[in-house]
């Protein structure tokens, strides 16, 4: 395998496992300050955060499916033909990965400001 190929899978894999474990961070993070804070809060402020947890479980498990993308792309190679990450089995996961986490995070601040 080309080693440039080899360096854009590896640079995939570890932003995939980067936003996997930002998205986990954040999730345990929350949990553990805010769980006698949100039963205060109002329905609408814990609809937020409550969200927010629901979008970074999805990055998580986008990220996992981006992951099995990758190795199977890498399995399947066949020596004369070129593999990418272009293919859709893996834009696909790591796009809705990505929402996933941009989502996570704007509904996390959204959460911060009507928390206070």
């Amino acid at each position: 395998m080309d080693s440039t190929v080899r360096t854009v899978f590896e640079f995939a894999r570890e932003t995939t496992k980067q936003l996997i474990t930002l998205s986990t961070g954040i999730i345990a993070i929350e949990i553990t300050f805010l769980r006698d804070a949100v039963s205060a809060l109002d329905n609408e402020v814990n609809l937020y955060v409550q969200l927010s947890w629901l979008s970074f479980l999805l990055c998580v498990m986008f990220g996992v499916w981006t992951l099995m993308a990758l190795t199977g792309s890498l399995a399947s190679m066949d020596e004369k033909e070129l593999t990418t990450i272009y293919g859709s089995n893996v834009r696909l996961p790591s796009m809705l990965q990505i929402l996933a986490f941009i989502c996570g995070l704007v509904l996390t601040v959204i959460f911060g400001f009507k928390a206070y």
